[in-house]
């Protein structure tokens, strides 16, 4: 399952997040980021805030073969991604009543859809296991330590990840990232995908250019596990290609088995990794 979460101040903390067994991070008109997280180990009950799709979505969900649970969009990619995936948006009559809104946020912050709900509706064969996204295995050689992880991803998206000997500590704009209830974000892996960024062609209501991140082509990556950082190279030659991350040998870049993050990071962007 493919679900669109929002990334603005009004909407965190976070719900389900957590659960997620991949998450990409992209960032989204003004600078601020969104969510691409994908569930299929846990039922993570309610999940959001729910948000719209965006430019690079359509390329991430192809290989996938999912469910795409969102809020909104415009035309061109809503029907790019439903050639991919099964559209079970909120704005759809089949899945509308997977979604709920809250009264403690205001709209659009306060869009919610039930895990269980939304895995109901799926059809084939957007009801089978996905292909694998990773592989997984010892750590590679050539792997250095690495404390914290500094990732602009904006002027406005300053993210950290603090390893703590069993997960890597996600914090944004100097605060720990939580989610409601007393979890915090900690995922095993954490991949920094150096992607060109684009303008989609287009504005938002309020005249903001619309950023798509390139993930089809091939760039730099840097892989974070186990309180390590070692660096290699990602390659996806087409959109239904799974992404391959390899050393600089070009041997595979293996994970340990565990939750991921995939920042999406501005190639412009400057990274600094600590010993």
């Amino acid at each position: 399952m493919f679900v669109k979460i929002e990334n603005a101040p009004q909407a965190r903390p976070q719900t389900g997040l957590d659960q997620a067994d991949v998450v990409y991070e992209a960032i989204a008109e003004g600078g601020i980021t969104r969510f691409a997280a994908i569930f299929q180990s846990a039922d993570p009950g309610d999940l959001g805030p729910v948000r719209s799709v965006r430019p690079q979505d359509p390329d991430i969900a192809a290989p996938l073969r999912a469910i795409a649970g969102y809020s909104g969009g415009v035309a061109p990619i809503v029907n790019d991604l439903s050639s991919v995936a099964q559209n079970l948006s909120a704005d759809t009559s089949a899945a509308a009543s997977a979604y709920h809104r809250t009264s403690d946020r205001s709209a659009p912050h306060n869009l919610y859809a039930t895990a269980s709900k939304l895995w109901a509706l799926a059809a084939t064969p957007y009801d089978s296991p996905p292909l694998p996204l990773f592989e997984y295995g010892a750590l590679p050689a050539g792997a250095t330590p690495a404390t914290p992880a500094d990732v602009p991803l904006s002027g406005v998206a300053d993210v950290r990840w603090t390893w703590d000997g069993k997960a890597w500590r996600r914090s944004q704009d100097g605060a720990p990232f939580t989610v409601t209830g007393s979890g915090r974000i900690g995922p095993t892996n954490v991949i920094l995908q150096y992607v060109q960024i684009v303008s989609a062609g287009y504005e938002d209501v309020a005249g903001t250019p619309v950023p798509s991140a390139v993930v089809i082509g091939t760039g730099k990556a840097q892989l974070l596990r186990d309180g390590k950082v070692l660096t290699g190279t990602w390659s996806k030659p087409s959109r239904f290609d799974v992404t391959r991350f390899t050393t600089t040998d070009g041997q595979p870049l293996t994970l340990r088995p565990g939750q991921t993050w995939v920042e999406l990071v501005p190639n412009t962007a400057s990274v600094t990794v600590t010993p």
